[in-house]
């Protein structure tokens, strides 16, 4: 059975992942602005 259907067939296993996905969200925005930094990335301005 393709993984893909396996976890469309089981609504937890989608919350779980959902949840997941979300908490490494929030981390990847605590590890670059939870030092108080807010200013941008340099990658963003490139000197356009």
């Amino acid at each position: 059975m393709k993984l893909a259907v396996w976890i469309k067939e089981r609504p937890r296993v989608q919350l779980a992942l959902r949840t997941l996905y979300y908490l490494a969200v929030i981390l990847g925005l605590l590890a670059l602005y939870g030092r108080g930094d807010f200013s941008t990335p340099s990658f963003v301005y490139q000197g356009f």
